[in-house]
């Protein structure tokens, strides 16, 4: 399975001393081209991004579902800066689509 992290030299580093392929994108826009090149080629399995880039990759990262592609799988962890809870709104909204109601969140 290919695993390659995409983000900022710091995030890119530390996976690579766990042995994860990375591609260094100081900006949002070496993101998006680094991430579109790897979903065109088709090779790459996991796409590690922190949870400010797929936040910003949502449009994207929505095509490929709805196109029914099985790859890339996006794995979204938190940046340096911490959990924006982004990504959990995401999860709650899908959820909620899946069931057919809008769940409450406790707490």
């Amino acid at each position: 399975m290919s695993i390659v992290v995409v983000g900022d030299r710091y995030l890119v580093t530390a996976f690579r001393l766990a042995g994860v392929r990375g591609i260094v994108a100081e900006s949002f826009e070496e993101v998006k081209e680094s991430v579109s090149r790897l979903v065109e080629e088709g090779e790459v399995k996991v796409i590690i991004l922190s949870e400010a880039n797929a936040v910003k990759l949502r449009k994207l990262r929505s095509e490929l579902v709805r196109s029914k592609q099985v790859y890339p799988i996006f794995a979204v962890i938190p940046g340096f800066e911490g959990s924006m809870n982004e990504r959990l709104n995401e999860i709650y909204t899908l959820i909620s689509q899946a069931v057919g109601v809008r769940l409450k969140l406790e707490g």
